[in-house]
């Protein structure tokens, strides 16, 4: 795994997301998902080579998966944390619950804007159709 986020995925996500390490936890959302790992914005930062516990609690049951903090950068006030995963089927895992995550969102923007309850399928197949040519893939 390259020492920089070059291979993480950077666009705008919504997934919340839990973590917590030795001496820390917080809340706060996923900014990319690469084909490694993902990354997220924290107040504090985390030192290289820590290991974390990630929950991603979009949808039930939550999801949970263990990384290494690969890499931290400062932004602004903030600070970037890059966490790659042992397996990549855990990276691809993580991808499909972000595309589950937009998907819902869409489900729900439809609901409140036009008051039509979609099924999560039809949603899906909306969703798809609309938007899927503008996700970028893992491997782009």
């Amino acid at each position: 795994m390259k020492p920089d986020n070059r291979q993480y995925i950077r666009h705008p996500s919504t997934i919340p997301l839990a973590f917590n390490i030795k001496h820390q936890s917080g809340k706060t959302k996923v900014t990319d998902v690469g084909e490694g790992g993902l990354c997220f914005v924290c107040q504090n930062p985390i030192k290289e080579g820590e290991h974390i516990h990630i929950m991603i609690s979009c949808l039930q049951p939550d999801f949970d998966v263990d990384g290494v903090v690969r890499w931290c950068k400062q932004d602004g006030d903030d600070y970037l944390i890059g966490v790659a995963f042992q397996e990549q089927s855990v990276a691809f895992s993580v991808r499909m619950i972000e595309q589950i995550c937009h998907i819902e969102d869409y489900r729900k923007l439809i609901r409140n804007d036009q008051g039509v309850e979609l099924s999560s399928e039809q949603a899906a197949e909306q969703w798809i159709k609309k938007y899927a040519h503008t996700f970028p893939s893992l491997t782009d």
